[in-house]
């Protein structure tokens, strides 16, 4: 009986794993996070975050961590906008009220984008943004930082990696975009 309830319980870290994306290849050694911006766009504050992105790419994931050594979403946000000298606050939510609103075809590196996926509605254990049924589809509750070239940097159960908008799972889950740098 306790083998039957092992391989279970196994079967339903293996498909949790599989929805949250833990399931997917694990993120390459640290390759360079993005080119050198056009010295002309170059400000201290873009050279900040930068440098910080390099510190932070491949960290693994924390829920409620703020550092190299393990980060969230918004962790990832706070900590890298501070290193550039921006206070930002702590949860995805409080993040998408603050900076100026950005329209998707006029992003430039270091705006924050916003998403849908991962989710939770209250009162339920773990709902993915459309892949379960039980998500609110106005919330956001994920976000990066975006990087140019379609490609945004963020903290997920693999850990901090760089993913492309125009992959299914975060263009249909986009819920929007926030400067916080001049």
């Amino acid at each position: 009986m306790a083998d039957k309830a092992w391989r279970a319980f196994a079967l339903i870290l293996a498909l949790a794993g599989f929805l949250s994306g833990c399931a997917g290849a694990p993120s390459p050694p640290r390759p360079p996070v993005l080119g050198p911006l056009p010295q002309a766009s170059r400000g201290p504050q873009d050279v900040a975050l930068e440098r910080a992105l390099g510190e932070f790419y491949g960290a693994p994931y924390r829920s409620g961590g703020v550092s190299p050594e393990g980060v969230d979403c918004s962790g990832l946000i706070q900590a890298l906008f501070q290193r550039a000298g921006v206070m930002l606050p702590r949860t995805v939510a409080l993040q998408y009220n603050a900076g100026r609103q950005v329209p998707p075809g006029e992003l430039r590196f270091g705006d924050v984008v916003f998403f849908n996926r991962f989710c939770q509605t209250r009162g339920r254990d773990f709902y993915l943004a459309n892949i379960l049924p039980s998500f609110n589809a106005e919330e956001v509750c994920h976000n990066g930082i975006y990087l140019g070239g379609g490609r945004f940097v963020h903290a997920s159960p693999r850990g901090v990696a760089v993913s492309r908008l125009d992959a299914e799972t975060w263009r249909v889950s986009f819920k929007g975009a926030r400067r916080y740098l001049p």
